[in-house]
């Protein structure tokens, strides 16, 4: 049984119960927060806790939360303002009442760099199973190399996809960033920027899988621009079309792949240059790495984890 807050789209042929009849786009912590009152129907249950956070779900049954790094504490965004530390501060309220749950609850990180995050923030040890990609799909992108770099992310200000642009400024290789639409007055702020800085990154939003993989066929590598993030899939699909993923050193992103890390901008515009004239033989490393981190190979170390912990058979 699937339990969320509000309905959602993709468990069509999965029962799920909800709280809300209908889904709402903002607030996605926050909602995260409120799942507890749909899932707590649910009584001598084994919660697999998906929003990363330690709900209180252990007076009902068995609790397991899958988390990345705590967003609030590693996002630069929500210590860019007062507007935005405001905004987080009943979060940081709540997580600390909810610090006593993560003593009953079992974690399990999405990468060494999330578990040593929860680590500080609730004082817990987790194991480390990585997140599934569909690398199959990405594989039909494999090529020899093109005349672009792509950055695969959510279009909002936390992203910092200022970077992509002040990178392709910097080394001169044009680049495209894909990804959903979020907060579209960042959008027209970020078009406005790449104009000032010689028009050499180009905005595709909201492409469906399909036109992702068909822009990612023309690319020659992937950069990866913020900092603090718990793990970053488009770093594996990338992989897994042959594309070398640039990525900062402080992120899980790193873990994947950590031939290109970059502390600096300047730094990350050099290692661009190298990623872009990588041979066939080298993208064709970078897609049996990723093929580690398959849909399979996720489903079976979970389940072991779980059989190992006595809740499955």
């Amino acid at each position: 049984m699937v339990s969320t807050l509000g309905r959602q789209k993709g468990f069509e042929d999965l029962p799920v119960k909800w709280l809300i009849p209908f889904d709402i786009p903002k607030l996605d912590r926050y909602q995260r927060l409120l799942v507890y009152f749909s899932a707590k129907r649910f009584p001598n249950s084994v919660f697999l806790n998906m929003t990363g956070i330690p709900i209180p779900l252990s007076r009902y049954g068995t609790h397991v939360i899958y988390a990345g790094a705590a967003p609030f504490n590693v996002t630069p965004k929500y210590n860019s303002s007062p507007i935005w530390r405001l905004y987080r501060l009943p979060f940081l309220i709540a997580l600390n009442r909810l610090k006593e749950e993560s003593k009953n609850a079992l974690f399990v990180a999405n990468s060494k760099y999330s578990a040593e995050t929860l680590r500080g923030v609730y004082g817990v040890e987790s194991e480390v199973i990585y997140p599934p990609i569909d690398v199959d799909d990405f594989g039909k992108a494999f090529h020899e190399g093109g005349n672009y770099f792509i950055t695969v992310a959510r279009i909002e200000r936390g992203k910092q996809l200022e970077r992509t642009i002040e990178i392709a400024s910097l080394s001169g290789i044009r680049g495209i960033v894909v990804g959903y639409l979020s907060e579209p007055a960042y959008l027209k702020r970020l078009r406005k920027l790449s104009e000032e800085k010689g028009k050499l990154v180009g905005f595709l939003p909201n492409l469906s899988r399909d036109e992702l993989i068909e822009v990612m066929k023309g690319a020659c590598c992937y950069f990866h621009p913020t900092t603090g993030e718990h793990f970053g899939v488009p770093v594996v699909e990338a992989m897994a079309a042959g594309l070398p993923p640039v990525v900062p050193k402080e992120s899980g992103a790193a873990e994947a792949w950590n031939h290109f890390t970059y502390t600096t901008i300047e730094e990350a515009a050099e290692k661009l240059k190298q990623a872009r004239d990588v041979d066939r033989n080298y993208r064709k490393s970078l897609m049996e790495e990723a093929s580690k981190y398959s849909s399979k190979r996720f489903k079976e170390e979970f389940w072991n984890y779980l059989c190992n912990k006595g809740l499955a058979q």
